[in-house]
């Protein structure tokens, strides 16, 4: 049996979870970025012979990817932009820890990290890890609640280093950001990002995949982008 045919029989042996939200006009949004627009540009109503739309948004909305320019500047050696970066960056096991007892406030540390590890398995280089924070229950039209935007738990600045140490390739939650509100200067976002750490927000359904995964990652090829929009499937 080709290599082909072994993996498609092992993936279709395996539950498929989207880890994506869906892209919708009044979602959730960092409150100081653009907001999505899904815009009607030609239809059969006015005489098309097919539907198009429009979208407008900003790099960050919804389920995406940071790439590392989006903190590290041009010159530094961690940086690059999405369309540079490795698609080794996109594909690999992944490791989900549950933090979904965190409050709005609460920062992850580096020891509650090893203590995962001890009691289930040790974070290994190309590893991607999420941290599952339950936020996405707060996921609503941001006409009816802003609480997902306005406050979120996230992973300290020592956590991010211990990642680092561990040689991950991508951190991802179900928050707006890696870095808690509680946060000052997002110093998970420059560990991070400054040593080539991807990282994925807005994440949903990690409760799904809570321990090993294999995960894919499909953010879009935006020339210069500091991030991009993205769909994640994992296989459990």
């Amino acid at each position: 049996m080709s290599k082909v045919k072994q993996l498609s029989a092992l993936l279709s042996s395996m539950q498929v979870i989207d880890l994506s939200h869906t892209y919708e006009e009044d979602m959730p949004v960092v409150l100081s970025h653009s907001r999505y627009f899904h815009t009607l540009w030609d239809s059969f109503e006015t005489g098309s012979i097919a539907l198009a739309y429009q979208l407008i948004m900003n790099e960050h909305c919804g389920t995406h990817m940071d790439a590392t320019a989006h903190f590290i500047q041009e010159g530094h050696p961690a940086h690059q932009y999405m369309d540079e970066t490795p698609i080794t960056q996109f594909y690999g096991r992944a490791l989900t820890l549950d933090f979904s007892h965190y409050k709005e406030n609460d920062l992850v540390s580096a020891a509650e990290i090893e203590q995962w590890e001890q009691d289930n398995v040790r974070i290994q280089a190309g590893d991607i890890v999420f941290f599952r924070f339950g936020w996405d229950k707060y996921w609503v039209p941001r006409t009816v609640s802003l609480q997902f935007s306005k406050a979120w738990p996230g992973i300290s600045g020592e956590a991010a280093q211990l990642l680092v140490d561990r040689g991950i390739k991508v951190v991802g939650c179900d928050a707006i950001a890696i870095d808690g509100k509680a946060s000052q200067n997002a110093p998970a976002h420059y560990t991070l990002l400054g040593n080539g750490v991807n990282i994925v927000e807005n994440l949903t359904k990690l409760e799904q995949i809570i321990g090993e995964s294999y995960v894919v990652i499909a953010p879009l090829k935006v020339k210069q982008g500091s991030g991009a929009p993205m769909r994640a499937l994992a296989f459990k």
